[in-house]
């Protein structure tokens, strides 16, 4: 038996769509989740990005088409990493995540991410929430099988 769910809770929900692979038809999963990010467009405090969790990354990505002079975020001084064999600056930007229990996010919660300086070939995707989140906020995952919806739970 599993401990109930305290602190707040984000929604994510499973996106699977059908990839042809030879003869083959293999379902691909995806886990999104809505985030808000702060940004230095005019009027605007945040605005609502589509992510993905990612379990496999140990950083969060924001890819450099969300965050190409939209986003406030801080570059950590000398320090560059890659990603999709893109060069990439370390750095820290503030996010929000949408809660079942109010209608305003809960936030700000301090991201360590890479911020690439470039795109990589191939169509855009969205950010990528990674593991680096769940260890500092100590937050946790509910992942039940698709097609219902999973939380991030944040204490």
């Amino acid at each position: 038996m599993t401990a109930p769910l305290s602190g707040t809770t984000t929604p994510f929900q499973w996106s699977i769509q059908s990839v042809p692979a030879g003869r083959l038809t293999v379902p691909s999963a995806r886990l999104e989740v809505e985030l808000f990010l702060r940004t230095t467009l005019p009027g605007l405090r945040v605005i609502a990005e589509l992510g993905w969790l990612d379990t496999g990354a140990p950083l969060s990505i924001i890819p450099f088409h969300v965050h190409n002079r939209r986003l406030d975020w801080s570059a950590v001084p000398g320090v560059t990493v890659s990603w999709a064999g893109q060069t990439c600056d370390l750095g820290s930007i503030d996010i929000w995540l949408p809660t079942d229990q109010s209608s305003s996010p809960r936030g700000p919660f301090s991201l360590l991410a890479k911020f690439p300086r470039s795109d990589p070939p191939g169509g855009p995707i969205p950010a990528l929430l990674g593991l680096e989140f769940f260890v500092s906020h100590q937050a946790g995952i509910s992942l039940l099988p698709p097609p219902q919806r999973g939380v991030i739970q944040v204490p």
